[in-house]
This record gives structure tokens, C-alpha cells and sequence, in this order.
């Protein structure tokens, strides 16, 4: 009988290992799905970017606009329809050929009544086939299954309707029309200031500060952290006297260090607790992502080797290559050092926010460890004077980097087709 008992007690032990295993395995494979999910997410946002980029320096900051909407919500289809002056007219189309070609014709029947049911309501709106049943399309090209269209609207005027159509998988949902809101709200200051040739640089930026709040929109606790991180980093450039080259890229690069969160999944980056092994790679490989994300882009190449080395440590201990002392590249320094101070001040989702004075000890603590201690030193002496300078301006007071203001001064003259990359320059150390 004991010997039963024996054998049928290790049947069970036996049969609980074999249903943990099978559990581990569900749990892997799930995660190997998330992970594929994540990859995909990057795969859209990096071609996002590119149209963003041949968009910007063709000057139409409306099909800018479109073709982020239309990137950033899965979206096949598009149209931007301007409502200022007498009435509805195509600024930006993708997908509508009616609209495609040099002269475009005024919006249908069908697309005055949608835009105009969207300005009356003055909201966010998903429509479906039911929806548009009693405002039948006047071109078969115009009908879609489903779309989600919002009002573009500067200083409580309502200036224009964004329209994305048939999402290429599943439907249009709260996500999407927050992202078009998002998006809208903060295009408007750029669609008026690229009317004027003289301000495309403003539009330049304040691109770069959209793709910034991005990330940023997924994350509560880190609203205005980009901002605030590339504003101190701009000035601690400034103080190590560094050339205007190299300020630029540390204050963009500071601007957009996170960019690479957008492949990582809202549950990773806000869980309350501890990060599980699996999770910790997953968000560690941000900072590629944000690299091959950027490096896509010419004129952000030098921004990309910033953001990729902004996490490793002085002391070589670091990711993702442990970089160790001079050869992590200054910027890369600059940004780690503000990156980790402005996020012991924030609250986050683990934690109650550092008062100043402890997150400045804590700098000081792992200078030479995690930090450069010079740049811990000037980051320091800017927090002591320089605090009256910053500001909640979007693109924290980054300019072109030289090479772009060169394309966007020879486009003046027509002589200009994809902004060149200049050599990569000797990275200079403080």
C-alpha cells in the first residue's frame, strides 16, 4: 500500500510538472507573438517616417499630416480636406484616385456631407457602411467599409477635416481617434507657419516634436519628459562648448531618445512592478529600435547613434554594446546623465517622484559608474543657473542641423532633390 501511495504521489508530482511546463510554453509562445507584434508595429512606424521625411522636404506639411494619420492608424486610404475660405477643398490625398493628379477636383457630394457632419459635431467619428447608407458615395472609388475622420481645428477655429479609410486590419477604434486628434492638434501651428517659406524651419521642428509626443501619448507618467530632457541637454552642450553641429544633434536626439518605446508594448512600459527578465530585454531593445527607426532618416543618422548609446554606462556596464568612457559618443553621455535625472523627478507608474535635491546626489553618487562625471559636473552648474531657461516650447529650442538647413536653402532655389548626409564627423568628447 505504501508503495501505491508512493507511486500515485509521484503520478501527481509528475502530472503537475508536465502542466507547468505546458503553461511556461503558452506563456513563451505568446510572448514570441508579442514580440512579432512589436517588430511589425516598428516595420509601420519606420515607413511612417520615411513618407514623413520625403513629405517634409517636398514642403507639404498637408500630405505630412495625411501620411502620418494614415501610418500611425493602419489605415489604406486618406484624404485632407481644407476648409478655409470659401469652401471644402483636397489638400492631401492617398488612395482617392478622383483626387489624384496635378488638377484636383472640388470634394464630392459625399465628401462635403461627411467633413461637413464631422465640423457640425466638432468631434472624432467612425463611420461605417450603415452610417453613410443615406449619403451614397458619387464615385465608386470613394466608397469604403469603414473610416474614421476627425476636425483639424487652431484657436477654436475649424479650419479642416482629416479623413482615414479602411484600416487594413480590423477596425478603426478609440486608439486610432485619439492618435488622429493627437496628431491634428498638434499640425495645425505647422500647416500655418509652412505657408510661409521662411518658417519651414519651425515646421521641421515641430515634426520632430510630434514624433517625440508619439511616444509620449502612450505613457501618462512621462508627459513632457522628452521636452524637458532635451531642453537641459541643449544646455549642457551649450556649456561643454560644444560645436552647433554637434548641439543640434544632442538637443534632437535628446528630443526623440524614447522613439524606440513605440515598439514596445503599453503593459511592459507601465507596469507597477518589477520587470521580469524577458520584459527587461524587451524594453531594453528600445534603444535599437529608436536607432534603426531614425537611421532610416539621412538627416537623423548622427541623431540615431546618440539614441542607440544613450543607456550605456561610464564604466562600460551598460547597453547594448558596453561602451565604456570616451568611446560612448558625448551626446549619448549628455542624454543618460539628464535622461536619468529628469526621470528620478518624474512620477512614474513604479514610483513617487525624487525631490531635486536627492536626484542631484544620486547623479553625483554614480559619476564615474553609470555617468561621465564632467558632464555630471556641467549638468549640475546648468541646474544651478540655467533653470530660468527652460521653457514648454515643442522641440525644446533644437534648430536644423546644418546639413538640412543647406537642402532646405538650395530647395529655394530648385536645386535640391533628397537632403544629403554629410560625412560622419569624428565624435568630439568633452
Amino acid at each position: 500500500m505504501e508503495t501505491e501511495s508512493r507511486e500515485q504521489e509521484l503520478l501527481r508530482t509528475l502530472a503537475e510538472t508536465r502542466l507547468e511546463l505546458d503553461i511556461e510554453r503558452g506563456r513563451a509562445a505568446a510572448q514570441q507573438v508579442q514580440a512579432e507584434r512589436h517588430r511589425q508595429r516598428a516595420d509601420a512606424f519606420r515607413a511612417a517616417l520615411k513618407e514623413i521625411q520625403r513629405s517634409l522636404f517636398r514642403g507639404d506639411i498637408y500630405a505630412l499630416v495625411l501620411h502620418s494619420c494614415v501610418r500611425l492608424t493602419d489605415a489604406t486610404r486618406g484624404l485632407y480636406l481644407d476648409s478655409e475660405g470659401r469652401g471644402l477643398r483636397v489638400r492631401a490625398v492617398i488612395g482617392f484616385d478622383r483626387y489624384v493628379g496635378g488638377h484636383r477636383p472640388p470634394p464630392s457630394p459625399f465628401m462635403r456631407a461627411l467633413a461637413s457632419r464631422v465640423l457640425e459635431l466638432d468631434d472624432a467619428v467612425v463611420f461605417g457602411d450603415a452610417d453613410t447608407a443615406n449619403l451614397p458615395p458619387t464615385d465608386e472609388g470613394e466608397h469604403f467599409h469603414t473610416c474614421a475622420a476627425v476636425p483639424v481645428a487652431m484657436f477654436g477655429d475649424k479650419r479642416g477635416v482629416l479623413i482615414v479609410a479602411d484600416k487594413a486590419h480590423g477596425q478603426f477604434d478609440e486608439g486610432d481617434l485619439e492618435t488622429l486628434l493627437h496628431v491634428g492638434d498638434q499640425a495645425t501651428v505647422a500647416m500655418d507657419n509652412a505657408r510661409l517659406t521662411a518658417e519651414l524651419e519651425d515646421a521641421y521642428i515641430g515634426t520632430v516634436g510630434l514624433l517625440a509626443d508619439a511616444v509620449e501619448a502612450k505613457d501618462p507618467y512621462t508627459r513632457g519628459h522628452c521636452q524637458r530632457v532635451s531642453q537641459l541637454s541643449r544646455l549642457t552642450a551649450e556649456r561643454l562648448g560644444l560645436d552647433d553641429a554637434t548641439r543640434e544633434v544632442v538637443c534632437l536626439a535628446a528630443l526623440l531618445h524614447d522613439i524606440g518605446k513605440i515598439g514596445v508594448s503599453d503593459g511592459i512600459l507601465n507596469k507597477p512592478g518589477p520587470l521580469m527578465p524577458a520584459e527587461r530585454e524587451l524594453l531594453r531593445s528600445h534603444v535599437r529600435i529608436g536607432h534603426d527607426l531614425l537611421r532610416s532618416l539621412p538627416a537623423l543618422r548622427d541623431v540615431s547613434e546618440v539614441v542607440l548609446h544613450h543607456h550605456e554606462f561610464f564604466d562600460g556596464t551598460g547597453y547594448p554594446d558596453g561602451l565604456a568612457g570616451d568611446a560612448i559618443p558625448i551626446g549619448s553621455r549628455i542624454v543618460a546623465a539628464v535622461d536619468a535625472y529628469c526621470a528620478m523627478m518624474d512620477q512614474r507608474s513604479y514610483k513617487e517622484p525624487s525631490s531635486d535635491a536627492a536626484a542631484r546626489a544620486e547623479l553625483v553618487r554614480c559619476a564615474g559608474a553609470q555617468f561621465d562625471p564632467h558632464v555630471v559636473a556641467v549638468l549640475t552648474s546648468v541646474l544651478d543657473s540655467d533653470a530660468s531657461k527652460m521653457t514648454d516650447r515643442t522641440g525644446a529650442g533644437c534648430e536644423l542641423l546644418p546639413h538640412v538647413r543647406r537642402h532646405r536653402d538650395a530647395m529655394k532655389t530648385g536645386d535640391a532633390s533628397e537632403p544629403a548626409h554629410p560625412q560622419a564627423p569624428t565624435p568630439q568628447q568633452s
